[in-house]
């Protein structure tokens, strides 16, 4: 099986034992919605024009998932941007998740394990039952970050999202996370791309960080008028 970026970010967020999310429900929200834009960006359905997100390929990918969301931008009649079709994904972003877990539990990289929280209340979690792809993948990230090994355009993409999800603590460990975190957009910024690959990456993680910022803004807002 071949992870598309949206398995992998999924992947990364989920402790393998446990079979929880790590990551916080509103960056990872959003994250995994910029994940299905970088997907499509990278298979070439997609592009950005005069700052629209434009079909540049109608054929289908193969992929279920991402076939619904390339669908809604085909039949689309509104222009819009990377942060608006980000932000229309992040509210689907349940849906995502949930078809993305069904697809890797049916090719056996994923678990589901009902459990009980409080004693009443039951919950799925999704611990690995075949870490092998995930584990080639965190090895390959790590020769990026430490190695200095040249990175692909798929992992600069997925680099830039598990920075915008706050998930460097995960992947490279606490202690050397901030000190990656800095270098994780060094590279980003460093690599030779095309102008308009460059561009939507920043403009995919630059929609991520401004939309988790005003979700955690209306939230404690709420919480305030609440109490």
């Amino acid at each position: 099986m071949i992870l598309n970026l949206v398995d992998e970010l999924l992947l990364l967020a989920l402790d393998d034992e446990k079979g929880t999310f790590i990551s916080d429900s509103f960056s990872f929200a959003y994250g995994i919605s910029g994940a299905v834009m970088l997907e499509l960006i990278l298979e070439n359905k997609i592009e950005v024009c005069n700052q629209k997100v434009c079909a540049k390929d109608k054929t289908t990918t193969g992929e279920e998932i991402l076939d619904d969301y390339l669908k809604l931008i085909i039949l689309s009649k509104k222009e819009r941007s990377i942060k608006d079709w980000v932000q229309l994904f992040g509210e689907k972003a349940e849906s995502i998740i949930n078809d993305t877990i069904e697809k890797l539990i049916e090719n056996g990289i994923l678990t589901k394990r009902k459990e009980k929280f409080l004693w009443v209340f039951s919950v799925n979690n999704y611990p690995a039952q075949n870490s092998e792809l995930e584990n080639i993948l965190r090895d390959r990230l790590h020769d990026i970050i430490m190695n200095d090994k040249k990175p692909e355009l798929k992992e600069l993409m997925l680099l830039s999202l598990i920075e915008s999800c706050d998930l460097s603590s995960e992947v490279f460990g606490k202690e050397k996370s901030k000190a990656y975190k800095g270098k994780i957009k060094e590279i980003v910024e460093a690599t030779e791309l095309t102008k308009l690959i460059n561009e939507a990456i920043a403009e995919v993680s630059d929609a991520l960080v401004a939309l988790s910022v005003v979700m955690m803004s209306a939230m404690t807002t709420t919480t305030i008028i609440n109490n």
